[in-house]
């Protein structure tokens, strides 16, 4: 299987480290704008200043995280916090692709998101791909605290490998555990991932070796039609053969999961810009402006 439920996190060999450290806290100006009134950050992480991309929307802020390192090394401890409060609005992205670098073994590196979402509020998070290359071992958590009536857009592309170099799930390990919970602490739902590089069912497999660039997406809209939104994929995949996805219904929220699959980044990119712009729409909210990197 592609993707399994683990139990208990991982064990590592690597002696514990500070974390490189990037916070936010998003409120409402005088003029009912989102913007950051707190925030802090350590090397290699800066943060834009808020952008409005679109001055139908001035309400939403846009913001860019900064990362000035050559990638992620192993010991390395990425932790990123991002408040929102009540009826804020936030879309945040990245400059660039994120790169994890061979490991020696037993050694891993660590990415750890503390998202918290606000009553009435949205955010939008979709960063640029993450590359493994060979000998990578990541282990990465997100933790999202999600207020009643808030929404969540949150998409990851994941390429196992330098591709044009034929490196193809090369990487050691890869771990990603996602849980979703109210902000008393109830569960909403979770979701996990461990694959296994260099594994001969998917090195092998030739569904994986032509389409070996994996995309997931959560969408969260507490008052959007979903039955809509799931058509509205389905029709976009119909166009492109060289893109296959899947959506399922969330539990306990009204939400979707999305798995996609292809052989080609630009194409992910313009299904998950579709997917928030769709979902949007179907809030009642102007559509995904042009976002400059």
């Amino acid at each position: 299987m592609l993707a399994e439920l683990i139990s208990s996190p991982l064990t590592t060999l690597n002696p514990p480290v500070s974390p490189q450290q990037l916070t936010l806290e998003m409120g409402l100006d005088r003029l009912g704008r989102s913007f950051v009134y707190r925030q802090y950050a350590t090397y290699p992480f800066r943060l834009s200043r808020p952008l409005r991309l679109d001055p139908t929307d001035a309400h939403r802020a846009y913001l860019y995280i900064m990362n000035s390192s050559p990638g992620l090394l192993a010991g390395d401890r990425f932790q990123i916090g991002v408040k929102l409060g009540d009826r804020t609005s936030l879309y945040l992205t990245d400059q660039s692709a994120s790169k994890v670098h061979l490991m020696p073994l037993g050694q891993m590196a660590r990415i750890c998101y503390d998202l918290e979402i606000g009553t009435g509020s949205c955010l939008e998070f979709v960063p640029e791909p993450l590359i493994l290359y060979r000998d990578a071992n990541l282990e990465q958590t997100i933790q999202v605290a999600l207020a009643p009536n808030a929404s969540l857009f949150l998409s990851e592309i994941m390429i196992p490998g330098r591709l044009a170099r034929g490196e193809y799930f090369h990487f050691s390990q890869y771990f990603s555990r996602l849980k979703v919970s109210t902000t008393d602490g109830d569960l909403v739902f979770t979701d996990a991932m461990r694959l296994i590089g260099k594994a001969e069912r998917l090195t092998n497999n030739p569904i994986f070796t032509s389409q070996p660039i994996l995309a997931s997406i959560i969408v969260v809209m507490p008052a959007g039609d979903l039955q809509s939104l799931e058509q509205d994929l389905e029709g976009f995949v119909q166009n492109y053969p060289e893109l296959t996805a899947a959506c399922s219904s969330l539990p306990n929220c009204n939400g979707l999961l999305v798995r996609a699959m292809s052989s080609n980044v630009p194409i992910l990119k313009a299904y998950i810009n579709y997917a928030l712009t769709r979902m949007r729409h179907l809030n009642g909210q102007p559509p995904l402006p042009e976002i400059p990197k």
